[in-house]
């Protein structure tokens, strides 16, 4: 496999692509391009527009009547469980998209379970190493967001034949899964920031008409994000303390 395939499996396994789906489609293309004798760049674009072309958006999805499309997302501690909720009805995650939702999908014809695991990664590099250590568990990579990165594999990997669902429910209207300590994380972020920016605006007040400069306004709004961030910091160690001791408990 050329240069240009293997970067095109690097972009589809980052949108999510199933990787059963993602080696037949590049040994397909392969066999095309070395039957024609043609350049993969001439004949099919460049990489990331390609990869954006073979995954289409939710909306072309459902519009595809063999399967179900459902569309969902979930604060970073409610994720773990929603998931494996919603594996357990059938459904898929084809892919995380820029928005943080996930991308899921049910078959209409023999649906199975799914089985999820969600874990923090710094990178692309990151991600590829837990894929590799994974891998042998069956797990595949199914997307990822800011620092989440996202596996599934097959109910059937545990549980045989009894993964096949004979009647999978309706999916709910809920659509948006906050938690309490999501919420909390959010508010508390909120009320630094709020915080933060009005003592910035009383010292601006106090202060004498020189220190109004864009630069001291620059400090203060700048000091009010940091809050912020030092809020979501701790919340995403908290997730990520809770992934850590639920893995254990797992293994």
């Amino acid at each position: 496999m050329n240069d240009y395939f293997t970067a095109l499996a690097a972009r589809l396994r980052e949108r999510g692509v199933d990787g059963g789906r993602s080696r037949a489609l590049l040994e397909e293309l392969a066999e095309h391009t070395a039957a024609s004798g043609s350049d993969p760049v001439e004949e099919f674009g460049p990489v990331e527009e390609f990869a954006a072309a073979l995954t289409p958006s939710a909306e072309e999805e459902s519009a595809d009547g063999g399967e179900d499309v459902l569309v969902w997302s979930a604060d970073a501690f409610e994720g773990p469980a929603r998931l494996n909720e919603m594996g357990g009805q059938g459904w898929e995650v084809e892919r995380v998209d820029r928005l943080g939702r996930f991308v899921s999908r049910r078959a209409s014809e023999r649906p199975q379970t799914w089985e999820y695991r969600q874990e923090f990664s710094h990178g692309r590099g990151d991600r590829e190493r837990l894929a590799e250590r994974l891998a042998p568990e069956g797990w595949e990579p199914c997307g990822h967001w800011s620092v989440l990165a996202y596996f599934k594999r097959p109910g059937s990997v545990t549980s045989g034949p009894a993964a096949e669902l004979d009647s999978p429910p309706v999916p709910g209207r809920r659509r948006y899964f906050l938690g309490a300590r999501g919420a909390l994380a959010i508010g508390a972020s909120l009320l630094v920031a709020v915080g933060a920016l009005g003592w910035s605006l009383l010292r601006l007040a106090e202060a004498p008409a020189k220190t109004g400069s864009a630069a001291d306004w620059a400090g203060y709004v700048t000091g009010a994000v940091t809050g912020a961030l030092v809020v979501l910091g701790l919340a995403w160690g908290a997730a990520r303390l809770a992934a850590v001791r639920r893995d254990r408990a797992r293994d």
